[in-house]
């Protein structure tokens, strides 16, 4: 499967998103924000309804606040702070490497991770943008080409990668504090510390949700087989005995047991996304448990 898709399958998709956006969220409510105002936890004082602390009243201080109670009682002018409220910041960056969509069904579960953050990002009232990455290029996108699908021709027009090719994240603007949210397969032969870090700098606070297929991880070779390369198109012939194929998974595994390892070192929780069983099914077994997402 390659872009562009067919858009009535786009809108279904989307349609279905929203729906899990009802079911699970992404981790907003375990930190403090900074930002314009909204329905998040701040680090400083706000107009919330929550009562934070007192005071005393100084010129040019919102009178709406003073306690008119310690004034009868005290004489004294006192302010009442209540918690500041702010509007958090969700930054999603979407892997569109043609590995990505080299598949039918993996295809489908990238786009739904993608929408789902996309509608779990705006159902929160968060501050929800997207930035589209491929290898050392990246193109931000305007909030209407989400759900009316015009981000897919910007991702078909983002020039070819090599297979090995890592997103250059350190070169993609970040906001300071931002929730980043990375959509990626991670099938680029590299150390995970160094993007993680580049995920996180500025104070940002990062998830991985890394969608992949059977047929990557557990695939049935025997015999001969000519391997298509998904990104250059290139084309080889192999055999695949049971100790090539042995040597493929025994490297498999051990890629994205580094991968998991980075992430709990630099608390960037990453949770692996299979294709095969359900939407609901898949992000409830790992995504849940790693603290990737939440229940709704």
């Amino acid at each position: 499967m390659s872009l562009p898709l067919d858009s009535a399958d786009l809108n279904a998709l989307a349609a279905r998103a929203r729906a899990y956006a009802e079911l699970f969220s992404l981790p907003l409510k375990e930190r403090n924000w900074r930002g314009s105002s909204g329905d998040y936890a701040g680090t400083g004082a706000g107009s919330s309804l929550d009562f934070q602390d007192h005071r005393s009243y100084m010129p040019g201080d919102d009178p709406r606040h003073i306690n008119w109670q310690a004034f009868a009682r005290t004489g004294n002018y006192s302010l009442k702070l209540y918690r500041e409220e702010v509007r958090p910041v969700v930054e999603i960056l979407l892997d569109v490497s043609d590995s990505m969509f080299a598949e039918p069904d993996k295809a489908t579960r990238v786009l739904e991770l993608f929408y789902f953050a996309w509608a779990s990002g705006e159902k929160s009232g968060a501050s929800t943008s997207v930035i589209l990455v491929k290898g050392d290029r990246w193109k931000p996108l305007e909030a209407g080409a989400v759900f009316s699908h015009r981000w897919q021709d910007l991702a078909a027009a983002l020039p070819d990668t090599p297979a090995s090719a890592v997103p250059n994240l350190s070169a993609v603007p970040l906001r300071a504090r931002s929730l980043r949210v990375l959509i990626s397969d991670l099938l680029y032969p590299a150390n995970p510390e160094p993007v993680i870090r580049a995920l996180r700098r500025g104070g940002g606070r990062a998830i991985i949700l890394a969608p992949f297929s059977a047929a990557e991880s557990d695939p049935d070779w025997s015999g001969n087989y000519e391997f298509v390369d998904s990104e250059s198109g290139g084309r080889h012939d192999r055999r695949v005995d049971p100790p090539l194929l042995r040597r493929y998974t025994d490297a498999y595994r051990d890629h994205f047991g580094r991968w998991k390892a980075a992430s709990v070192r630099a608390q960037a929780p990453l949770a692996r996304i299979a294709s095969a069983p359900s939407f609901e099914a898949a992000l409830r077994f790992e995504a849940i448990p790693a603290g990737v997402l939440q229940l709704g």
